[in-house]
């Protein structure tokens, strides 16, 4: 850090920056603070340095992800376009890209994702349009709709299982991606 020469940030700022995700899942105080180093560095951007503009490429379109802590409890309604993970009492609906309930979490919602992992307690409906996962000791009591549903033994679930087929992939598309692989 001592060669490090910065015009913008502080060293704390560039530490904190730099050592995280542009993936990861964080709560709303460290969100905010994230996207406030972002927004700094770009309103900067003409005085920063090359290890500045280097980590403003790297975050400058990062989409950090929603995490409710444990031992809180919220009740509001999640649209976000990256991950959320819940890890607190949570009632509302949510809808992400991704949705991890996790052990110590009990949710009253319904879910709407790409994929959903279920290790805790949900009470609500929950559409994934790739995949759901209820792992051992999780109970989820209210209707699934998945082309891909996993539900390991010891896990609880109550309710209603509809498994359309999965959409494939137009033959043009898959044509596509086996170029690219081959050259």
């Amino acid at each position: 850090m001592n060669e490090l020469n910065l015009h913008v940030l502080t060293p704390a700022e560039y530490i904190f920056l730099e050592t995280r995700n542009r993936d990861g899942v964080y709560n709303d105080a460290t969100r905010k603070k994230l996207y406030d180093i972002i927004e700094k560095l770009n309103n900067g951007k003409a005085n920063c340095s090359r290890a500045e503009k280097k980590l403003y490429r790297v975050f400058e379109n990062a989409n950090f992800g929603i995490h409710l802590d444990k031992n809180t409890k919220a009740r509001e309604t999640i649209s976000h376009s990256g991950k959320v993970k819940i890890s607190a009492n949570f009632a509302g609906e949510i809808i992400a890209q991704a949705v991890l309930i996790e052990k110590t979490a009990s949710v009253a919602a319904n879910i709407a994702a790409e994929v959903v992992m279920c290790k805790g307690k949900v009470f609500g409906d929950i559409r994934a349009s790739h995949k759901i996962k209820i792992t051992k000791d999780a109970e989820v009591k209210g209707d699934i709709h998945s082309p891909n549903f996993i539900l390991e033994k010891g896990a609880v679930f109550d309710g209603r299982c509809s498994m359309p087929n999965a959409k494939k992939p137009s033959l043009l598309l898959q044509l596509g991606e086996v170029l690219k692989k081959t050259g």
